[in-house]
């Protein structure tokens, strides 16, 4: 989709108040007393005094539900209700394949992009939290006559042949014309060895129904710009990676040009990474205040830090008003406590971060996005519900998604370690995509489903000397989920052999997270683990694997993986060298790693020393720690946004955080007393500021500051890139 460059009111940090219990013309002056300036304007058509209102008092808004409100986000006075809850295949209401549905969204566009266009508009929102079915939850839409017959050809251009399609799915169809969409029900494995799995038919319908949501928005954004097309058009409410509801995000990044997603399964990384400069398209968060000023701030600086250029206000809670609170009508304490932090944060001080000629400066590490072992490694969550499946809701997935768990896991065990990322998608990673970003490591996070292509891909980047880090499973799947008997696609790069016969984890079960326990604590969910081999602590996937171990006289060559350890029969930190490059099979699994209490474990440290140990093999070291008392600090996360060799340097608190659509959700580990820290950098940092504050620090290696943990620090620094000459 072109991109549609954000106007000069995207350059600083906004904060949206949402119209509910507020109206900005009533309240504008409270509004400006607590640090807002900029709100939302719903559908827009019969606003036009609202748009006038705000080009006079200079408020920027974003336009919510562009697209009405019951066509991409199913209501169930428009069907939703009929489709929930069932294991077949169902036609969608309002067909999206259906060109009377877009022709209505298209209409309903019209009327109010004309009208709202107007104003300061920052946005169009199409819908808030639209999906295929209802959030992520499992419904197998859409089986319309239109939308099969799209399938089909979807098929043949996929596959070529009948009988290519045939040996994928272990079918004998005479033609394209015989195939029907499978719902899961219908294709549900067992806990039989992955070989035997063949999720092909039901992972085709659900990446063809990506497809079709996909290019809906791609085609909404289009018919968006040629009414205005100077504003960045998209939608609100995006949900988690997940094989329902249509959010693969590989393809919702190129199909929009702005999203509101909630922070759950890493989509605000992932967003940063694809969307990075030089298209830095917009971002943002929901804010649901917490009622406590400390956390709310940290909310604020933390999604600044990250990238976001704003939150979407709700502007409630306990079901009162930020803005007539009390008995005494006045605003929230907790928000008049907050002004400061809510006034600074959309200041001049967030061009550090916003300005468009900004990047995210990460380390040369990517982490795998891949869309097809999501959907693969989803079948395995759900073997946990056995023929209930189609009851794991999304409020369950997004508690015990595995993917979206180990992913965050990978996330904060490198910052954790003292690293930043970048996320690659498979495609990505198929098209030359580790060459061109320039990376030395690439981590396979739980990347069970790989394609042939993508790991030839990898096999060069090893060759050419980057490393490869593994967990588990890898690509024991192709992906169009079907197990590969012969095993994983790169068990010859890694050195390993597999024995499924020994089974996973703790030899009964492939669902790692138990799903029917999902209002249980999350270590309580790992059910699991207990009874798993350990390796210090960190919990052994495979029971079965072992490295191709060499003869004594071909020692450090050939196909041969050497093991680190072996444990009841399993052997963990598989590696073998290629040359310059590395390829490392942790066979372990990080996801208790998501946990705050693993993080702050010795299990959470002997992965820290792990993942540190590994880098630091691949010539990889922390740019900066931080320190109090000579100790290390933690969850204290360093980040960095480069332009030249000027270098903004964000110190923030990062906490385990379980989001949710509609609270601020779990928050742990944010607590703590201000303290006295040092930033400690691996080289001299010069023209050292204080971008808060404006003092300068002098040039060295080591910042000396005052922490608030519920604040940022920032500081402005210059620091060549590596390879460049020291000015």
């Amino acid at each position: 989709m072109p991109y549609v460059a954000p106007g000069s009111d995207w350059e600083r940090f906004r904060v949206l108040i949402w119209q509910r219990r507020t109206r900005v013309r009533d309240d504008l002056e409270l509004y400006r007393s607590l640090g807002f300036d900029a709100f939302h304007i719903d559908r827009g058509g019969d606003r036009a005094s609202d748009v006038a209102f705000a080009r006079e008092q200079g408020l920027p808004y974003y336009v919510d539900h562009a697209a009405d409100k019951g066509w991409l986000h199913l209501t169930d006075r428009h069907g939703r209700a009929r489709i929930m809850g069932k294991r077949e295949v169902l036609s969608r209401p309002h067909s999206l394949a259906d060109p009377a549905t877009l022709e209505t969204l298209e209409g309903f566009l019209r009327a109010n992009v004309e009208v709202t266009r107007n104003g300061p508009v920052l946005a169009y929102a199409f819908d808030d939290e639209p999906s295929l079915g209802s959030f992520t939850s499992p419904v197998e839409v859409d089986g319309s006559a239109r939308s099969v017959a799209g399938y089909r050809k979807w098929l043949q251009s996929r596959y070529g042949s009948i009988e290519s399609l045939n040996r994928s799915w272990g079918t004998e169809l005479a033609a394209f014309s015989e195939v029907w969409p499978r719902s899961f029900g219908q294709v549900r494995p067992t806990n039989a060895p992955f070989a035997q799995w063949n999720l092909a038919p039901w992972c085709d319908w659900r990446s063809y129904m990506d497809d079709q949501f996909a290019a809906t928005m791609a085609r909404l954004t289009r018919f968006t710009n040629g009414l205005d097309p100077n504003t960045p058009a998209g939608f609100v409410g995006g949900q988690q990676p997940a094989p329902y509801g249509g959010y693969d995000y590989a393809k919702l990044a190129r199909s929009v040009q702005w999203i509101e997603s909630y922070d759950i399964g890493g989509t605000n990384e992932i967003l940063r990474s694809l969307w990075r400069h030089p298209e830095r398209r917009p971002h943002v968060q929901t804010w649901f205040s917490s009622g406590d000023a400390r956390r709310d701030g940290w909310f604020l600086w933390y999604y600044l830090l990250h990238g976001n250029r704003g939150v979407i206000a709700w502007p409630e809670h306990d079901r009162r008003s930020w803005f007539r609170y009390g008995d005494d009508g006045r605003p929230a304490p907790f928000i008049r406590d907050n002004v400061e932090t809510i006034r600074e944060v959309q200041s001049e001080l967030s061009r550090h971060i916003l300005d468009p000629d900004l990047r995210f400066d990460a380390d040369p590490v990517a982490v795998l996005y891949s869309h097809p072992s999501v959907q693969v490694s989803w079948a395995m969550d759900a073997t946990a519900h056995g023929n209930s499946w189609h009851r794991r809701f999304s409020r369950i997935d997004n508690r015990c998604q595995s993917a979206g768990k180990n992913r965050v896991a990978w996330f904060k065990l490198l910052e954790d370690a003292g690293f930043q990322y970048e996320v690659i998608t498979g495609e990505q990673v198929a098209a030359g995509g580790l060459s061109d970003g320039g990376y030395r490591v690439l981590v396979l996070n739980r990347a069970v489903a790989l394609s042939a292509a993508e790991a030839e891909a990898i096999r060069g980047f090893v060759n050419r000397g980057g490393t490869v880090i593994a967990d588990h499973l890898t690509g024991l799947f192709d992906e169009s989920g079907r197990g590969r008997p012969e095993g994983g696609v790169l068990d010859d790069l890694f050195g390993l052999r597999r024995d499924e016969a020994r089974g996973y984890l703790n030899g009964s079960t492939v669902a790692e997270i138990d799903g029917e326990l999902h209002q249980r604590p999350y270590a309580e969910r790992l059910r699991s683990h207990r009874g798993a081999l350990r390796h210090e602590g960190m919990t052994v996937y495979e029971r079965g694997t072992i490295a191709v171990g060499a003869p004594q006289d071909e020692k450090g060559g050939g196909e041969y993986g050497e093991a680190a350890a072996r444990v009841g029969g399993a052997d963990v930190l598989i590696e073998r060298r290629i040359g310059e490059g590395r390829a490392l099979y942790l066979n372990l699994s990080p996801i208790a790693y998501y946990d705050l209490n693993a993080r702050l474990s010795s299990e959470g440290e002997a992965w820290r020393r792990l993942i540190a140990e590994e880098l630091g093999n691949s010539g990889l070291l922390p740019r900066a720690r931080v320190t109090a008392g000579g100790r290390p600090v933690p969850l204290a996360e360093v980040v960095y946004w480069r332009k030249g060799d000027r270098v903004t340097v964000g110190v923030i608190k990062n906490p385990t955080r379980q989001s949710a659509v509609d609270a601020v959700g779990e928050i742990d580990g944010l607590g703590g007393e201000p303290l006295e820290i040092e930033i400690r950098f691996a080289e001299t940092v010069r023209d050292v500021v204080d971008l808060r504050s404006g003092a300068a620090h002098p040039d060295g290696e080591i910042i000396r500051a005052r922490w608030n943990p519920w604040e940022a620090l920032l500081f402005g620094v210059t620091l060549p890139e590596p390879g460049l000459p020291d000015s």
